[in-house]
């Protein structure tokens, strides 16, 4: 994974200024803003060399000497950090493993500003003006996806330890493989590369990984998926790839969503996540308007809502300070989206792949989602649906079209497909009705 650091004139060539090694970093902390007093209470790290094999794996709980935050998102417990180190305990570790190196982060503004806050009480001072590698940014920018769990199903990278902060980092460092190999000769991509690299020198002398993963077992039983995940893990609110600030703040809202405790009164943490993305406040209502529309609309893609999405609604309308939507009128604005898209039933394939028959649409901003190996890279796919303005990542109700190698295939892709009624079709179908949209577009441009 030969990645180039020196970056000449903007319309100079890039040379390769020497090999770059990495350190893919995840945080778990008790909420969203070290100035209002939030802490770390997990780290994970990846060291990565420059061909981006693995050289080691670094984790450990910190006791955040104040309340642990959400447990049912991070797992961890108040009785978990009791005895665990102190940040200023493992500064010098941490400092010790990130030197010399890129620092990368799936949304990188978030765990920079904790590793800023926490450092600093130690005499490590990163600059305000540092910023690390961010694989958010750029899943969003070449893949189209920009939450870590849906990135990951459009490239069928694992997730199965998510919100720990080691199987995040884990995750983090396959897709940063899978960002240099599209991006690698890329100008911005290189420039990135080399303003991440960590601006402290190497502290101590002695080797870090005195201090390991919490103990699963001494932690209790791992917390057990919903049946469906619920509306704030799937909603994709369309947004350019540039607006980085947003998509920063959307990224972060849905863990507010998620542990239900803030009310129409309490929007300090929304303020605080707000701050943390670099994001001007009077945009809030008008992005808050857009999320829950699209909430509400992939609650009613399959013709009907369930109690709990309803009670979902109800929640995001609070946090968000909106009114609740109005679902008949709602309803009747997907169908008619539904009827605006492009309609392909696909020939007869070969023997090998045997058609499916089944009917799908496409249309602007809609999700097309892959399982199991294409003969197309599924990094090649998720950037042609990018530039046809598609979206990919995890199965929702608003998916369009389930892509798979085997139509009968068992996985969880393919029983929500199944759930929510979406249709399911091989590779070899999917990909001459994507050509024929394709062509729609270019025509209509012209």
């Amino acid at each position: 994974m030969k990645v180039l650091r020196d970056v000449e004139s903007a319309d100079g060539p890039i040379e390769n200024g020497g090999a770059v090694s990495f350190a893919v970093v995840d945080l778990e902390t008790t909420g969203f803003s070290p100035a209002r007093g939030d802490r770390i209470v997990e780290l994970g790290v990846v060291l990565l060399d420059d061909g981006g094999a693995v050289e080691q794996e670094w984790t450990t709980l910190v006791n955040p000497q104040r309340h642990i935050g959400a447990t049912h998102v991070h797992g961890i417990r108040a009785r978990d950090v009791v005895d665990a180190p102190l940040f200023g305990d493992v500064a010098a570790d941490v400092v010790d493993l990130l030197a010399g190196r890129t620092i990368v982060a799936h949304n990188q503004a978030f765990d920079t500003r904790f590793l800023r806050a926490e450092l600093s009480l130690h005499g490590f001072v990163i600059p305000d003006s540092y910023s690390a590698l961010c694989t958010m940014v750029w899943s969003r920018r070449r893949f189209g996806a920009a939450k870590l769990a849906d990135v990951c199903a459009a490239l069928g990278i694992d997730l199965t330890d998510a919100h720990s902060a080691l199987g995040d980092a884990k995750a983090t460092a396959n897709l940063l493989r899978a960002l240099n190999e599209v991006a690698g000769r890329d100008r911005d991509w290189a420039r990135d590369v080399a303003r991440g690299v960590f601006p402290i020198e190497r502290s101590i002398t002695h080797a870090a990984g005195r201090l390991t993963a919490r103990d699963v077992a001494a932690t209790g039983s791992p917390i057990p998926e919903a049946a469906e995940p619920p509306l704030w893990q799937r909603v994709t609110v369309p947004l350019p790839a540039g607006d980085v600030a947003a998509c920063v703040y959307l990224e972060l809202l849905a863990d507010v969503l998620d542990d239900g405790f803030i009310s129409v009164t309490e929007h300090e943490r929304l303020r605080s996540i707000a701050e943390v993305a670099g994001f001007d406040e009077g945009r809030l209502p008008e992005l808050h308007a857009k999320y829950l529309e699209a909430a509400t609309a992939e609650a009613l893609a399959d013709g009907s809502i369930s109690d709990a999405e309803r009670e979902q609604l109800v929640q995001i309308a609070l946090v968000l300070d909106l009114p609740f939507p109005d679902l008949r009128r709602a309803s009747s604005d997907v169908s008619a989206v539904g009827r605006a898209s492009l309609v392909g039933r696909p020939a007869v394939v070969d023997d090998a792949a045997p058609a499916t028959g089944a009917a799908f649409s496409l249309s602007p901003g809609c999700r097309v989602v892959f399982t199991g190996t294409m003969s197309c890279p599924r990094e090649e796919w998720a950037q042609r649906l990018v530039a046809a303005g598609l979206t990919t990542g995890t199965v929702t109700k608003k998916t369009a079209v389930l892509v798979a190698e085997d139509p009968t295939t068992q996985s969880g892709k393919g029983k929500n497909a199944l759930k929510y009624g979406i249709p399911v079709v091989t590779e070899e179908e999917f990909a001459p009705v994507f050509d024929a949209y394709v062509s729609t577009l270019s025509t209509n441009s012209n």
